[in-house]
């Protein structure tokens, strides 16, 4: 069993298995999810700022479903890579 994972489907709300989030993130190359993530990191930040009437975690989730569509993959995938991604991108700096 892989914690980050299933944290990542509590946070969601979905059961995806395990299988299908790693055949998800094997879709997309590293430097799409990177390019992916940095478009997620950036929207996620602005709508949280810009819709104080809702729940951050509801407008993060949102962000996150709203590019797993347009990538065709789970937001649970989505939350994972976005993890990943930003556990390279702050410890390098």
């Amino acid at each position: 069993m892989n914690m980050q994972y299933e944290i990542a489907k509590m946070v969601t709300g979905n059961q995806i298995s395990d299988e299908e989030i790693d055949k998800e993130l094997a879709l997309l190359s590293q430097e799409q999810w990177n390019e992916q993530c940095i478009m997620l990191d950036k929207m996620m930040k602005e709508h949280v700022e810009n819709c104080k009437d809702k729940p951050a975690e509801d407008v993060m989730l949102q962000d996150l479903t709203n590019v797993g569509a347009a990538n065709n993959v789970s937001e649970t995938t989505v939350w994972i890579a976005y993890l990943k991604w930003m556990e390279v991108e702050y410890s390098s700096r």
